[in-house]
Order: structure tokens, then sequence, then C-alpha cells
């Protein structure tokens, strides 16, 4: 896990106009859907879903956990895109899941987020950059309304 987040924070690096270079490596913790969740709503838990799971919570940052920040995601294992044989940490579509997320690490560890209007402002970034990484891949998006959703999360 150490090796992607270095691969996709130079990667960052090299597609923006962020220096991740200095920046300090976050915590990633894997999880189940339900525990993603839980986390998801845990000063809310009236409103988790009567399945437990909530479909649309794939990977959540926290920039106040932990002393470097804590990246919360659902398992390489239970990504779909993964072909048969392949390690789960080489699976585009979870790489750019983290990748979303290290952006937002980034955002926050920079200063971005001083400037920006509100928190959500950076989503727009996250999305369009994943986007790009996708592109680059030849992946399909699992996301084909990707760009909607990136003016759609980024409004404050």
């Amino acid at each position: 896990m150490e090796m992607l987040i270095e691969i996709l924070l130079a990667w960052i690096g090299k597609n923006s106009d962020y220096d991740t270079s200095a920046l300090s490596r976050p915590v990633v913790v894997e999880m189940s859907a339900e525990q993603i969740t839980r986390e998801m709503y845990s000063d809310v838990p009236d409103l988790v879903p009567t399945s437990g799971i909530d479909q649309r919570v794939l990977a959540l940052y926290s920039w106040d956990e932990g002393t470097t920040g804590t990246i919360y995601i659902v398992r390489a294992e239970d990504t779909e895109g993964a072909q048969a044989g392949e390690d789960p940490l080489d699976n585009p579509v979870f790489q750019e899941r983290l990748l979303h997320e290290l952006i937002h690490h980034v955002q926050f560890r920079s200063g971005a987020y001083d400037r920006f209007p509100c928190t959500s402002f950076g989503e727009k970034q996250a999305y369009l950059l994943g986007g790009l990484f996708l592109k680059q891949r030849h992946v399909t998006d699992p996301l084909p309304n990707r760009n909607l959703l990136a003016h759609i999360y980024s409004r404050c």
C-alpha cells in the first residue's frame, strides 16, 4: 500500500499544480462496506440505511484523525473492476478511489483548503483528476456522469 500511495502522490504532483514531494503520508484503513458506512454515519447513527450499507460511500478522508490524516476506503478485494488473478491493489478503479482521497489530503496539507470557499469546493478537482487518471489508463469510468458529479458535489 505504501508504494501505491507514493505512486499516486507522484501522479498528483505531475498532473496538478501541487508539490507532493514533502507532504506527509496519510494512514489508509481498508474496511468492509458496512464498516465504512458506520464510519460515515458515526455522528448520526440513526441515519444508517436499514441494509447497513450506503452504496455511495466508497472512501472518506479525515484530516483530523491521526497525526497525518486518515483515509478510510472499501477494501481493494471488494472493489469491482479487478482482473482475475490480479493483485487487488493493481485494480485501477480502487486506485482512482484512493487517488480521490489523496487529492483531498494534498489539498488540506498544502493549505489549499484554507483558500477554498468551503471544503466541498475540492471535490471538483478530485473528481476531474480521477477521471483523467482512468482515461490515461484506458479504463472505462465507473462514473459516466463524473463531470456532473464534480460540479454538484463541489457546490458550497
